[in-house]
């Protein structure tokens, strides 16, 4: 699926997308497709403008960032005296994706550390000059017929693309990410869902004659501990690829 078609299916505002809001941040639960911020062109919606000007809001702040492609949770600020505050709260929480990645990974837990240096389109890995990265790693499921592998990724930092470039550095890059898994072009795969219930993966198949990735980047943050913020503070969001 190209850009301008994931375009089309980017949804109008519904208050489901909204996953939390208090006086000082709102949370909401980002789509595929849709860019967070403005851009050059100003036809495109972008998902700030969207929760912005929908809920009337006067003041509406990115504090996390996500890809294009790459759907979950957002933070925003409400109060342009309260930029720092917001900075730091996010920096004290915990954050956690979910992600298919091709292959299947031994390990149950691991934990991938590296210096990122940023590059035009890609993040590299350095051994000098870039900024520390920490990933910490557990598999959810396993899929051997489908070779796909379910697992949560937790930031321990926050670089750009860290997720994606270090689960394909460790050999098991995200399923459909046009970047990072280059080689994995022509496995076949579509569409898929992951069925919670039976821990395994449901694929729609594609014509591997044809150069083609999956049709969405399957990766999501679903998780957001902010329990230093206020007590027992915790956003769910479950990826729309997950079945229960």
């Amino acid at each position: 699926m190209n850009p301008s078609e994931i375009q089309t299916q980017i949804p109008a505002f519904s208050p489901e997308l909204i996953l939390y809001k208090d006086e000082l941040i709102l949370i909401a639960n980002k789509p595929a497709g849709i860019p967070i911020h403005e851009t050059k062109d100003q036809q495109r919606a972008d998902f700030t403008r969207l929760l912005q000007n929908s809920l009337g809001l006067p003041y509406l702040r990115t504090a996390n960032r996500l890809d294009l492609y790459t759907t979950g949770i957002v933070v925003f600020g409400l109060d342009p005296h309260s930029n720092s505050k917001v900075d730091a709260l996010l920096k004290e929480s915990r954050k956690f994706y979910l992600a298919l990645v091709y292959g299947i990974i031994s390990e149950d837990e691991f934990r991938i550390e590296s210096f990122l240096k940023d590059g035009n389109k890609k993040v590299q890995t350095v051994r000098s000059g870039g900024k520390k990265a920490i990933t910490l790693c557990k598999v959810l499921g396993r899929d051997s017929v489908n070779n796909i592998s379910l697992v949560k990724a937790e930031l321990v930092t926050g670089r750009r693309h860290q997720i994606r470039i270090h689960l394909s550095e460790y050999g098991n890059p995200i399923v459909g990410d046009r970047v990072y898994a280059e080689k994995m072009i022509n496995q076949g795969l579509k569409r898929i869902h992951w069925n919670n219930a039976l821990g395994k993966a449901e694929t729609q198949l594609s014509n591997k004659d044809k150069n083609h990735f999956a049709e969405a980047l399957y990766l999501h943050s679903y998780k957001l501990d902010l329990s230093s913020y206020k007590s027992d503070l915790v956003v769910r969001c479950q990826p729309y690829w997950m079945i229960y």
